[in-house]
This record gives C-alpha cells, structure tokens and sequence, in this order.
C-alpha cells in the first residue's frame, strides 16, 4: 500500500487569504437574525458610531418676548483668551457730523434803499416840474432869459425834501448835486461870467454830494456818513477857494474886476484860512493822543 502525505499544517502566526476574508465577512448570530432584517449593515453601524463620537454645541435656552429660543452659549473658560483689539470690528461712529458754522460778517451792512425808491423819485419830480411849468404859464411870468435855472433847482430841492422825509439816500444824494448845478447855472446866467465854471464844478462834485451825503447822515443817525458827508463838504469847499484865487486874483480869466478888494485879498485870505485848519487839527491829534 502506498502511504499518503500528509499536508504541513500552516503556522499560526502566518494568515492565509482565507482567513483575511473571513474578517471582512459579517459573522451573523441566531440573534441577528431573529431580531433585525439589517443583516447586512455593519459598516453603517460604524461610521454612526464614529459620528456619534463628535461633540455637539451645548444650547441654553434665552427668555424673549414670545417664548423662549435656544441659542449657542459662549465658552467662557478659562481656557479660552481674551478676544484682542485686533479681533474685535471697529466701532461705527454714530454722532452726526455738525455743519461748520455760517460765515458771519464783523460789520453790518448799511441799510439798502427799497426797489421802487428811484421810480418813486423820478414820479415825484416830474409832478413837481410839472406844476411849476403849470403856474409859470397861467400867471404868464418870462423866464426865458434869466429864470430858466429854476427849473433845475426846484427838481433838486424836491428830490432832497423827499429824501430827507422818507426815501433815503436814492433822492438825498442826486438832490444836492442837481441843487448845486442849478446855483452855479444861476449864478454865471445872471451875471455872465462862464468862466466860472474853471473851478466852480468843485461846488457841484464833490460839495453837492458832501450835502447830499451829510443830510442822509442826519436822517439815519449815521457818525460814519457824517463824517464822510462833511469831508466832501470842506474839500468840495477847498478846492472852489484854490480855483478862485488862482482864476480870478492871478490870472483874472474873468477880464474884469468882478470882486473888486475880496478877490485881491483872496490869497492871502486863503493861506491864513489853510494855516488856522492845520493848527486846529494838530492840537486835537495832541490832545486824543
């Protein structure tokens, strides 16, 4: 008889490929299957166990109006740092930004004459002009030859009355010029000297505005226009002095002796006049000082 040979039993520290796949199997018991149709779900059963193993965010309820909701709590422990500058948002600024402040004048502005002065003005003398023409006509009086000025003067009157009264400076200030202008008309129409007006403009520009000026200052109360308006006064003055003397003392444009000792005397009339000024002015800047 031939004897057989036997099979080398495998080491048992050695696993064979039969052995690997009995692990992966699923080893089912008599309780398996008399319990739960899910035979074959043990590795859905793992990894719920491995999700299983994760820890949830702890809620605390927080009482509201309605009821009360469930909100995640804050690890306070000590653990945990402090949340830093950086880490924190910045701050939004909510103050409203306040407008820079209106620009304000140091000087106030001198009172401006209402719109409908000048037409006012203009209305007022031609009703004026109108009934001077009218009685002059009725009562047939001749002022074709040394009357015509008039009707330069008495709208020039006019215009400083109402000014004076209630319009202000848009009658006051063309009054005293048309004023002035008429008196110088009247003075060379009546006597023929013309050549006065070398130098008597200055009596109408700038003294006819000075006077203008200074009657609108009375009104208004006004020191600044004043002053200005008596300003213009003496230069307007001063510079029909000068041109007097000049014309008339030294170069005698008028051909005749019109003034006769007074316009000889002019000069030095003048310097004393110029001198006395001076002294006056220079002890009050002494004494203010």
């Amino acid at each position: 008889m031939s004897k057989r040979k036997r099979a080398s039993r495998p080491d048992p520290d050695e696993s064979s490929d039969d052995t690997s796949a009995k692990d992966d199997m699923v080893h089912v018991t008599p309780d398996l299957l008399a319990g739960s149709p899910d035979i074959f779900a043990g590795k859905k059963v793992e990894a719920d166990e491995a999700t299983a193993e994760e820890p949830e965010p702890e809620w605390s309820p927080e009482p509201t109006e309605a009821g009360t909701s469930l909100t995640p709590t804050e690890d306070t422990s000590p653990e945990s740092p402090p949340a830093t500058e950086e880490a924190r948002p910045y701050a939004v600024n909510a103050e409203p930004v306040s407008a820079p402040p209106p620009y304000v004048r140091s000087s106030t502005e001198p009172a401006r004459p209402r719109r409908g002065g000048s037409s006012t003005a203009i209305g007022i003398v031609l009703v004026v002009i109108g009934i001077f023409a009218l009685v002059v006509v009725m009562t047939g009086v001749d002022l074709s030859e040394s009357g015509w000025p008039l009707f330069i003067i008495i709208p020039g009157l006019t215009l400083m009355v109402a000014g004076f009264l209630s319009l202000g400076a848009v009658a006051t200030i063309p009054g005293g010029i048309v004023t002035m202008l008429g008196v110088v008309l009247a003075y060379a129409n009546s006597t023929g000297d013309w050549p006065v007006w070398a130098y008597g403009w200055s009596l109408v520009v700038p003294f006819g505005l000075g006077l203008g000026m200074y009657l609108q200052a009375l009104r208004d109360r006004d020191q600044g226009a004043l002053h200005s308006g008596r300003t213009l006064l003496f230069v307007g003055f001063m510079i029909f002095l000068i041109g007097f003397v000049l014309f008339e003392s030294i170069l005698g444009i008028s051909g005749r002796d019109a003034f006769g000792p007074f316009g000889k005397a002019a000069l030095p009339l003048l310097l004393i006049l110029v001198g006395v000024i001076l002294l006056v002015r220079s002890v009050q800047r002494s004494r203010s000082s």
